[in-house]
């Protein structure tokens, strides 16, 4: 389930970009605005994502997406390393904070997805 979360994630973060991001950040009218907004998209994501894999899971599954969470945003940060530009560059204290706020966003819509489900 943790690959299954981190497929999820991604997934989510992808449709999540590309449907409502794409929108709004077509108006954004500052660069502070358009990261305020693509923050709270990623966060939105997670939380999302996490509720999807409290939903779709057969029993309680808690841990599973919060590690599929914070590897996700491992995985994309790794990914980084094919970037030229020094602002998206791999840095252990940015993954760190972004996958710990991952996991926190993910494990919350998961306690409410199963909450939903009956699981918890």
């Amino acid at each position: 389930w943790v690959c299954v979360s981190m497929a999820v994630f991604i997934g989510v973060e992808l449709t999540v970009s590309m449907l409502i991001g794409h929108a709004l950040l077509r108006h954004a009218l500052s660069v502070p605005l358009s990261f305020t907004i693509q923050g709270l998209l990623h966060a939105s994501s997670y939380l999302l994502g996490g509720f999807l894999i409290g939903l779709i899971s057969p029993n309680r599954r808690i841990s599973e997406p919060a590690a599929g969470a914070f590897l996700s945003v491992a995985l994309m940060f790794a990914l980084t390393a094919f970037m030229p530009s020094v602002f998206y560059r791999w840095d252990g204290a940015k993954v760190l904070i972004a996958g710990t706020l991952a996991l926190v966003f993910a494990v919350l819509g998961a306690r409410a997805g199963e909450k939903l489900t009956g699981n918890l």
